[in-house]
């Protein structure tokens, strides 16, 4: 197949981020994690953690934005008409990567504006969020990929999105000592990490999740594209 030249991909970008004027469910979710960082801003912080407010964006918004961006081409009927102009499934999926994160650092930036400008806080969150998004990203490409409409990504998204918003509940009123088992996932990395003064501790963890998601990923597009189930 050609390569595709960066006029093509740059058309592709702002096609896609264009569109997000018109996708009503990811202007919910950016509308709803926008109100929880007010509710953050106006409340007591100590009430509500900074990764709590972090999370509900990746979760919310990263992982969602990219499964809808994703059907909505299979929902239309687009996909096949820009594999036949030359792109491939794997550059449409790379471009929509980069608009999901976009949206997820303008998000994460208007929070750091707002919240105070902290060199250690906005280093330590930016390097311990770097995973999670790569994550979350991955996570809404394979719901996008699966399935059929925008209807069965939220269906498909939920429960992921529960599952690491109840991890961040237990956070919340975690103790250290106590319910060690949260350490082996990266919520706990970077709810205890942003803070911190040392960093390096929290490192390790959320960077293994992302490289054993990404392998992961990548066997199971790979054997997706060979059955050509797309």
């Amino acid at each position: 197949m050609k390569r595709l030249t960066k006029e093509q991909k740059k058309a592709l970008f702002y096609k896609d981020l264009l569109d997000l004027r018109w996708n009503g469910q990811v202007l919910f979710n950016v509308i709803i994690c926008l109100l929880v960082t007010i509710i953050f801003l106006w409340y007591p912080r100590e009430d509500l953690p900074i990764s709590f407010v972090i999370g509900f964006t990746f979760a919310m918004v990263t992982m969602f934005t990219q499964g809808n961006l994703v059907v909505e081409e299979r929902e239309q009927g687009t996909l096949r008409r820009l594999q036949q102009v030359g792109f491939s499934i794997k550059d449409v999926l790379i471009i929509k990567m980069f608009v999901s994160f976009l949206v997820t650092s303008v998000l994460v930036f208007l929070f750091l504006l707002f919240y105070r400008f902290d060199p250690t806080i906005s280093f330590n969150l930016l390097v311990l969020s770097f995973p999670v998004i790569i994550i979350m990203l991955l996570a809404g490409t394979f719901v996008g990929l699966q399935a059929k409409n925008t209807i069965e990504v939220s269906l498909y998204g939920t429960p992921i999105a529960l599952f690491y918003l109840f991890l961040e509940g237990l956070l919340m009123n975690h103790q250290l000592g106590y319910m060690q088992w949260i350490a082996l996932f990266p919520n706990y990395h970077l709810y205890y990490g942003v803070t911190s003064d040392s960093l390096l501790p929290y490192l390790l963890t959320p960077y293994l999740w992302m490289i054993i998601v990404v392998i992961v990923f990548t066997w199971w597009f790979m054997n997706k594209m060979k059955t050509n189930k797309f």
